[in-house]
């Protein structure tokens, strides 16, 4: 084939510049085109100078030889997309027992390297047919283990596949000393954490993780406090597993409190799986406030960090104040759309008695608030919208008079367009 493309090159009717790109199209077989997807080349007409190619949409397509060259990418016969077109059952097998070499051939596909969107993107939904976050959730512990594979902590960078195996454990190290800076180094410790029942030496990289997470913590202690809350708890877990005791000349979580003059700031920017963790910290560091702090929060906070506040008065033995503050917000009609959404969520029995009509006044009210602050939410109006139980238990005790009530402010207020008023 190639002899031919040269001969036609010479003659004028294809450009030289071309013979590469038509010699691999024509020898894989199969193509790919930005727009119409994976294409099988099935005639190679030298006569009429074209290919004709069967995409999913244009079977039979004809396309000029030279046009082909600049918009068309060749594909191996073993590129997993060819394989889905070509060997579907059998990928389909190797989805089910043997992940390793599934995601080995994906990144080969790739040239060595794809991201978890582009492996999801080649098997879905074709191989991987339901339930993906599990599947990958499991291959991703296979692979990891496997030395073969780089996994990078951050999603968005690529997954590596290398001939030469290197262990978890060296891995993780490496990452470590190679992060620049105390997020990147946090985020390998966690990873570490994570990992540690696949790790050679748990000790080693313990011992390593904390030391260059405590170089770091001075450098962001000011700036960025709750960075370092974060990571002062990810040293505390690994140095409470190796059963070793503050020496007293790292930094503690107290420094930062130390530090904090807006409480309900500093907890927003602090990551949600960090709130229990920092509540029963200032809790600790703060005996005789944190009750009147708390309760402050309270109506400030995020729906999962409002859930764990009232969670720590309950487990303090303080379930009857945080009610009584719960109770004070909603029938003054001042708890925050985030605070009705919890509670709207939650319903627990615990607060049967504030869970009636007034509720759902005081969730319109919360809603119109940040309407008029410009608040751009919707949550809590879309919670409500899909609970379809919320508002007949709300009003199941209710009696005519409060329900007429309760549907004129309903008719009245801006938050719902009229469709859902009805």
């Amino acid at each position: 084939m190639r002899e031919e493309f040269e001969k036609l090159a010479t003659e004028g009717k294809i450009r030289a510049k071309d013979l590469d790109a038509l010699e691999q199209l024509t020898e894989s077989g199969y193509c790919m085109h930005r727009t119409w997807g994976l294409g099988k080349i099935t005639t190679v007409d030298t006569v009429l100078l074209r290919f004709l190619i069967d995409f999913p949409d244009k079977p039979e397509h004809s396309m000029d030889l030279g046009f082909a060259a600049k918009s068309l990418s060749p594909l191996a016969k073993d590129h997993v997309l060819v394989k889905v077109a070509t060997d579907l059952q059998g990928l389909q097998e190797m989805a089910a027992v043997n992940h390793i070499d599934l995601i080995k051939l994906v990144l080969k596909s790739y040239g060595g390297s794809a991201t978890v969107a582009q492996i999801q993107d080649a098997l879905v939904p074709d191989v991987i047919g339901d339930d993906w976050r599990k599947w990958w959730e499991a291959v991703r512990k296979e692979i990891k283990k496997d030395g073969h594979f780089r996994v990078p902590v951050k999603k968005s960078e690529p997954i590596e596949y290398n001939e030469e195996v290197v262990s978890l454990q060296a891995r993780l190290l490496g990452d470590m000393q190679l992060a620049r800076g105390l997020k990147a180094k946090l985020a390998v410790a966690m990873e570490i954490l994570k990992s540690q029942d696949d790790l050679e030496n748990v000790t080693e990289a313990y011992q390593l993780a904390m030391g260059l997470l405590d170089h770091e913590l001075p450098n962001y202690l000011k700036n960025q406090p709750e960075l370092v809350l974060d990571a002062i708890f990810a040293r505390n877990d690994m140095r409470k597993a190796l059963r070793i005791e503050a020496n007293g000349e790292q930094i503690e979580d107290q420094a930062v409190w130390d530090l904090i003059n807006d409480l309900p700031a500093f907890m927003e920017a602090l990551p949600a799986t960090r709130n229990k963790l920092a509540l029963a910290s200032y809790k600790h560091h703060h005996p005789e406030s944190w009750e009147a702090d708390f309760t402050d929060l309270l109506n400030q906070s995020q729906m999962k960090l409002a859930g764990d506040i009232v969670q720590l008065f309950n487990d303090a033995g303080k379930a009857d104040e945080i009610k009584e503050t719960l109770s004070r917000l909603v029938n003054q009609h001042q708890a925050s759309s985030e605070l009705m959404l919890w509670l709207g969520k939650s319903r627990f029995d615990t607060y049967a008695d504030i869970l009636g009509p007034e509720v759902f006044r005081a969730m319109i009210t919360a809603m119109e608030r940040d309407q008029f602050n410009e608040k751009r939410t919707s949550r809590l109006n879309d919670f409500i919208m899909g609970d379809m139980d919320l508002l007949p238990e709300l009003i199941e005790t209710a009696d005519l008079e409060v329900v007429k009530d309760l549907t004129r402010a309903l008719q009245f207020s801006s938050c719902f367009d009229d469709m859902d008023k009805r």
